[in-house]
């Protein structure tokens, strides 16, 4: 205490401690999210660019010796530039259909009234979160010599085929897969377009194809280069579609680094795991410089931007673009439908027609431990994935939105982002290698971590989207009236984020239930997840009991999707009635 100028006395403030015990949780959050990555993303790759340049795919840290020997091997076999040449032509043309397919489509539906809009989106999401090895058991069905393909020619007065281990078929099955990607990505892109643009290049005497090609076209951009760029490297890494649809003349790169995996040849399997990051990354560097970013697809069934702002009408454009939008729906419809037929065929092998009629297989899925424990397998991890990626997605998300620099917040976005457009097949590697040190690989730990790397960055694109459109107003309100900044954020941001949070945690949650390549790498023990499975019946043969499985799991989606859907549905009309107070 000292004596002021007048007599006073004053006390002096206490010296800050140069450590802040406030910032405690936000350094545990961010060093746990940083662990998060190192262990799980940048660890697993760093082993397989470290195995693609050692002897026999091995480091040996106590005499270590480097080689390229991988490398010129892969420029070398003739066996291999075979594989990779049909790897590239398969993305290419997986890519290209479903933007011929997916650009008509987002197009129509962005397009149409609110409500239309929303039902077409909703079409489009049921096969989208239906697992892909529901679907895959579908298109055997549909592609075999009895099934719907070759019935339907016989029907014709032609002859009876089989697209099953063709290049045709494997080109189906990836396009059926790419193409919910490219329609939502695209639509997410046209509906943000303003319409006032496009009356402005009317009045000013531009004709529609003028507007269409000058205008709307270098507007969507954006949208266009990240689906295709998606689109590309998914097909470039695909393993599930080649494995089951692909035979022995039709073996794709990912296929050929499980096969090596299998036989412990880390070496060659490693640097094609490496080549196609390469790939990706350079890929992924050109989009950003043509369009400025990369933008996820958006997982919302609510309609938005033209669609809401102008009248639909039929003109020769809309009908075009209609009739490839039925095409594209009935890609992606059919297999799903066709399920529920085959469930409930009386015979022991799966036919169609289906032969009768009976519910024994669903009794039989619902009471035997063959499908009982790897569907409670699956809805545990699944459960874990969903909690652990929507904190992860809504702490980074945070700190997007309060970041200053806009460099950080596209570098922590472009973080989020990685795990979507990294190799699928070079993630699964990498990953079995570091938990096969810390002892997690076929444990329910080391599952749902390996599934929330892949499972939130769609979660985190939901979040960062709702953070971004709500702003920090209110929040900044609250905590400038006395709330602490803790308080104000769960209580006022948080709070009103609830279904937002339901939906990036149903997101993360079918994303992991869906899961098979991580988990066919991972899983060592006798309980399989049900994914994995259903892709062993897929494997060695087809029992009746697995359609009645994948009709069960449609019809969890679609209730799924519906709840969400009312749910967004109720909050809007909430929203409309205050505003209108």
């Amino acid at each position: 205490m000292t004596l002021s100028t007048t007599g006073i006395p004053t006390v002096r403030p206490p010296r800050r401690s140069p450590f802040n015990l406030a910032r405690l949780p936000k350094i545990a959050l961010a060093l746990a999210a940083a662990g998060f990555f190192i262990i799980f993303f940048f660890w697993p790759l760093l082993d397989v660019v470290l195995r693609s340049i050692s002897v026999d795919g091995v480091m040996d840290w106590a005499n270590p010796q480097l080689t390229f020997a991988n490398y010129l091997t892969i420029l070398q076999d003739e066996y291999l530039h075979l594989v990779e040449w049909r790897t590239i032509v398969l993305a290419v043309n997986s890519t290209v259909l479903a933007l011929l397919l997916g650009f008509p489509a987002a197009y129509f539906i962005s397009r149409l009234s609110a409500k239309a809009a929303g039902v077409v989106l909703l079409l489009v999401l049921i096969p989208f979160q239906v697992s892909i090895v529901v679907r895959l058991f579908a298109v055997t069905s549909i592609l075999s010599p009895n099934g719907l393909l070759s019935q339907a020619s016989q029907a014709l007065g032609g002859e009876k085929f089989s697209l099953l281990y063709t290049q045709g078929g494997t080109l189906l099955g990836t396009v059926m897969y790419l193409l919910p990607y490219m329609i939502l990505i695209l639509y997410s892109g046209m509906t943000s377009v303003d319409h006032n643009v496009i009356l402005a290049a009317r009045t000013l005497g531009a004709s529609g194809v003028q507007i269409f090609v000058r205008v709307f076209l270098p507007l969507v951009r954006t949208s266009i280069l990240s689906a295709v760029l998606l689109c590309f490297i998914l097909a470039l890494s695909f393993f599930i579609v080649p494995a089951i649809l692909g035979g022995p003349q039709e073996q794709t790169v990912a296929v050929y680094i499980q096969q090596q995996i299998d036989l412990f040849q880390w070496g060659v399997a490693s640097a094609l795991g490496v080549v196609l990051l390469l790939a990706t990354l350079v890929l992924y560097v050109v989009v950003i410089r043509l369009g400025g970013g990369f933008q996820a697809p958006g997982m919302s069934t609510q309609a938005k931007g033209v669609s809401s702002d102008q009248r639909f009408s039929w003109t020769p454009g809309t009908v075009v673009t209609g009739a490839l939008t039925l095409v594209a729906l009935l890609v992606l419809l059919v297999p799903v439908l066709i399920v529920f037929p085959l469930s409930v065929g009386e015979t022991q092998t799966v036919v169609f027609p289906p032969r009768g009629f009976t519910l024994e297989w669903y009794g039989e899925v619902l009471t035997t431990t063959t499908w009982l424990d790897p569907t409670a397998r699956s809805l545990l991890i699944a459960t874990l994935t969903g909690l652990l990626s929507t904190s992860l997605a809504l702490y980074l998300a945070r700190v997007v939105q309060t970041a200053k620099s806009a460099r950080t917040k596209v570098l922590i976005s472009g973080l989020a982002f990685a795990p979507l457009i990294t190799p699928a097949i070079l993630l699964a590697i990498g990953i079995y290698a570091v938990e096969l040190r810390l002892n997690l690989a076929g444990t329910i730990p080391g599952l749902v971590f390996a599934h929330t790397l892949v499972a939130f960055p769609l979660a985190f694109a939901m979040l960062n989207t709702a953070l971004s459109s709500r702003g920090l107003d209110l929040e900044t309100a609250a905590w400038t009236m006395g709330a602490s900044r803790t308080s104000a954020f769960w209580k006022v941001t948080v709070r009103g984020m609830i279904p937002a949070l339901l939906g990036a945690f149903g997101l993360a949650f079918v994303t992991s239930w869906d899961e098979v390549v991580l988990a066919l790498f991972l899983q060592t023990g006798p309980v399989k997840t049900l994914p994995v499975t259903i892709y062993q019946y897929l494997e060695s043969g087809i029992v009746p009991t697995v359609p009645a499985v994948a009709a069960l799991l449609t019809l969890v989606v679609v209730a799924i999707i519906i709840i969400q859907r009312i749910m967004q549905s109720r909050k809007s009309a909430a929203a409309a009635r205050a505003d209108q107070k």
